[in-house]
């Protein structure tokens, strides 16, 4: 999962926040208000029951926090680099650099989270022990909620689906006890998306019935974990499938260049319409200076073409897009999804030496995924 807001770094891990969030955090602070805390607390008021729902929703965020950092934080000090966590108001999505190679480690790291909400569902019960419930009756509610919506994470997350940390437990187990983790990962996703059609079967027979406000909730985490478990196992197949292959191995070597020089109208009737690619590196003097796309052409009035040359709407080169013979195909993969282009050229010492495109990586990955049984 790409983008979101950038909010802080805790332990060399960088704190970002999915744009989802907010809505989700405005429907449960809006049920805490005028559902949970109502009826477990009755007699404050709307004004606090508000100001009760909007406090509880962040101090919930908090409690996701504090669980995606102990998956994090353990899998850092057991030799597995994650260097940012966007967080949702359900949980979040920690940037694994590559997946663990042993049961055991992807164990520990599956189990560190329930263990940190665990903690923290304890802590806020001796919080709630030490409240006088008649003098204090805001806090009291709010620790006694925090206390619920802890052990809600520790056993939802529990639960053996993936991508949920019961599923990887579980995925863990059966690795450990089979050493297929191909195999051990098709189950667990496919228990993952068993349970979250229950979930959304289940939110639609509450709504039917006249509970509306928990058929929702069920509906929404539903579609949210089948959506999570179609995408974890994706992306687990792409990382293990194009793990260790750099840009060497896959570009083109052949490339087919155009001369900065060109009028547009020569570049569309001699490179476009004659090799059907929809972009092109432009060299000038034999260096490589740029890419010409089909959206830089359309960028420019056809009655324009002749009068345009190709170095005058071509895109720049930068770090970003450009390729080294020696990056990761994960990571040149990644940076086309983020940047939405679908070609990259690769470039050594300033000489053009191949380029990289998404169709190449998708034979790559075709080929190995029917070579190493993953379906």
């Amino acid at each position: 999962m790409a983008g979101g807001i950038k909010l802080f770094r805790i332990l060399g891990i960088q704190i970002s926040l999915d744009y989802t969030w907010f809505i989700v955090f405005v429907l449960f602070a809006w049920s805490l208000a005028y559902g949970y805390f109502p009826f477990h607390s009755p007699g404050l008021g709307a004004g606090m029951y508000l100001l009760m729902g909007t406090i509880s929703s962040l101090l919930l965020f908090v409690c996701v926090l504090i669980h995606e950092l102990s998956h994090s934080y353990t899998a850092n000090r057991l030799g597995l680099s994650i260097q940012e966590i966007t967080l949702f108001i359900f949980g979040g999505v920690a940037n694994l650099t590559k997946e663990p190679d042993d049961a055991i480690v992807e164990l520990k790291i599956a189990l560190a989270g329930p263990l940190a909400s665990g903690a923290l569902a304890i802590g806020f019960w001796l919080i709630r022990a030490l409240i006088d419930a008649e003098l204090y009756p805001v806090p009291y509610a709010i620790a006694g909620f925090l206390v619920t919506i802890n052990i809600v994470l520790l056993v939802f997350n529990m639960i053996p689906g993936f991508p949920l940390d019961g599923g990887r437990v579980l995925r863990a187990i059966w690795w450990y006890s089979t050493g297929d983790i191909n195999r051990a990962t098709r189950v667990a996703s496919q228990i993952g998306k068993g349970f979250a059609i229950f979930l959304i079967v289940t939110g639609f027979l509450q709504i039917l019935v006249g509970n509306f406000t928990g058929g929702l909730w069920s509906v929404l985490i539903g579609v949210f974990l089948q959506q999570a478990a179609e995408g974890s196992y994706r992306q687990l197949i792409i990382k293990r499938t194009l793990e260790g292959i750099r840009v060497r191995d896959v570009m083109t070597k052949n490339v087919v260049t155009i001369d900065g020089s060109l009028s547009l109208s020569r570049a569309v009737e001699d490179y476009f319409f004659n090799y059907h690619f929809v972009s092109f590196p432009v060299v000038d003097n034999g260096r490589v200076v740029g890419m010409l796309s089909l959206n830089n052409v359309r960028s420019i009035e056809r009655d324009r073409w002749q009068s345009t040359l190709v170095r005058d709407v071509m895109e720049g080169l930068t770090t970003e897009n450009v390729l080294s013979p020696e990056d990761t195909v994960i990571d040149a993969l990644t940076r086309m999804s983020s940047m939405g282009v679908g070609r990259f050229p690769v470039v050594e010492g300033g000489r053009l030496v191949g380029i990289l495109s998404r169709r190449d990586i998708m034979k790559v990955m075709e080929f190995r995924t029917e070579l190493q049984g993953w379906a």
